[in-house]
């Protein structure tokens, strides 16, 4: 089964991702970074109090596709980024 966010090139990631983010990957990288962070403190804030009920199940998964979405757009090659046309709407 392949992964489509996998690909070594990140272009897998341009049908999740906007084109907007992919073409400016340097200011959108980490801020789904920092969401994805403060997801999980969220997270751990509501199970110190007890609050957890369904939080946990909808906050982690949110989290860990930030994160993993931050990562691979910071990881992205400029040749990936300039394939993306805006008027293309991929």
């Amino acid at each position: 089964m392949r992964i489509p966010w996998a690909d070594k090139d990140a272009t897998g990631i341009m049908g999740v991702v906007p084109w907007f983010e992919y073409r400016h990957p340097r200011v959108f990288g980490p801020i789904r970074l920092t969401i994805g962070v403060w997801l999980l403190i969220l997270t751990a804030i509501l199970y110190g109090f007890g609050q957890s009920a369904w939080w946990g199940a909808l906050l982690i998964p949110a989290a860990s596709l930030h994160l993993c979405f931050g990562y691979r757009l910071s990881r992205l090659p400029r040749a990936a980024r300039s394939k993306i046309s805006p008027i293309a709407g991929n």
